[in-house]
């Protein structure tokens, strides 16, 4: 499959001080690393999505995009505002303070995939919409529903038909959302 992979590090750290999430180091690596690792063997673009710092980002990928739409408005507005630099088929998406995701957790979305659609990971309690693949059929919709306002990741995959990937084991999926997690 020919894939872009995008990390979604633009949002306001806001659990965590407003830090630059993507950045705090844990277990003496930015956060944002592990999930470059993960992408890489599997996409043959990476970007980053980021709304500040984009010096240090550019340095780990040359490939960064800001959002558009200015104030943080959220994970949509990273993968609208991604959407015009993807040329591959698929994007595969994880936001950067999951750093225990893997290539073969990852590959679970491509397995999956059979046809057009938005395929997310689902764990035993917990859905993980950011954890995606999106085919660029899916694009206008998504951008639709965030123009009409729509802000939840997960009602707007819902409404389109995600396919919900089931993940072995959870705890791959869990995120650093406070300095203290780090």
């Amino acid at each position: 499959m020919d894939i872009t992979g995008l990390i979604l590090a633009g949002g306001q750290g806001s659990r965590m001080g407003g830090v630059d999430k993507g950045l705090v180091h844990w277990q003496q690596r930015p956060l944002v690393s592990y999930c470059l690792a993960a992408l890489k063997p599997l996409c043959t673009t990476l970007l980053i999505s980021c709304n500040r710092n984009q010096d240090q980002y550019a340095l780990m990928s040359g490939n960064i995009v800001s959002d558009q739409n200015p104030d943080f408005q959220g994970p949509l507005s990273g993968l609208v505002s991604a959407f015009p630099l993807v040329q591959s088929e698929w994007l595969m998406v994880a936001p950067c303070d999951t750093p225990k995701i893997t290539s073969e957790l990852m590959a679970l979305l491509t397995s999956q995939a059979s046809d057009a659609g938005i395929y997310a990971l689902k764990g035993e309690r917990k859905d993980h919409p950011l954890h995606c693949l999106i085919h660029r059929t899916a694009f206008s919709s998504i951008e639709m529903a965030f123009n009409e306002g729509k802000r939840s990741v997960y009602r707007v995959f819902n409404d389109l038909s995600v396919e919900w990937v089931d993940v072995p084991e959870e705890s791959l999926m869990a995120n650093i959302n406070a300095l203290t997690d780090a």
